[in-house]
């Protein structure tokens, strides 16, 4: 078994506003770990978390106006295939993504736009690791290690500070094919 999720982290908008524009809403039900389909969570330095355990949800997302009057990070990982993605908007525009597909390769690694500052070091560390070690796929990292320098989670590991259950629990209020209108 592997992870095969995806998630986006906003900051500078009230989460409501982004459950609004997604047409989703809280339960009230928490869980300490993400399970359900899909979950929010308030991240450390104002970012709020939308979780999914589907890899295409954060692609198929309404990424522009989701960040609209905000920053938004994306990530997705799907571990069966070694596929990591992660991408930043601002304002309502793509600034940057970072793709690594092993099907194309142990080190591929396709960075483009405006990339955050962590991710020269930690892209150098990740390829330095992979070419001294090819028993394990360490630029898989280089995506999901850039989101988290970022916004403060990995989708496999706790979230710092954060209380038993972080994770809420959310439902959607139309059909998932209705989402994205």
């Amino acid at each position: 078994m592997g992870y095969s999720v995806s998630w986006l982290a906003i900051r500078g908008k009230d989460p409501s506003e982004v459950r609004d524009e997604l047409g989703v809403s809280g339960t009230g039900e928490h869980e300490d770990v993400p399970e359900s389909p899909l979950l929010g969570a308030d991240l450390p330095g104002g970012w709020y978390l939308l979780f999914a355990n589907r890899c295409d949800y954060a692609d198929n997302a309404p990424l522009a106006k989701l960040s609209r009057r905000g920053e938004l990070v994306t990530c997705a990982v799907e571990e069966h295939v070694m596929y990591s993605s992660a991408a930043g908007w601002r304002d309502g525009s793509p600034l940057w993504s970072i793709v690594h597909d092993c099907q194309q390769g142990a080190e591929h690694l396709d960075a483009q736009g405006e990339l955050p500052p962590p991710f020269a070091s930690i892209r150098d560390r990740l390829m330095a690791e992979q070419a001294d070690r090819a028993d394990a796929d360490y630029v898989f990292d280089v995506p999901v290690e850039v989101a988290k320098a970022l916004t403060g989670f990995r989708h496999d590991e706790d979230i710092a500070g954060a209380p038993a259950e972080p994770f809420e629990r959310l439902v959607a209020r139309r059909k998932w094919w209705q989402v994205w209108k």
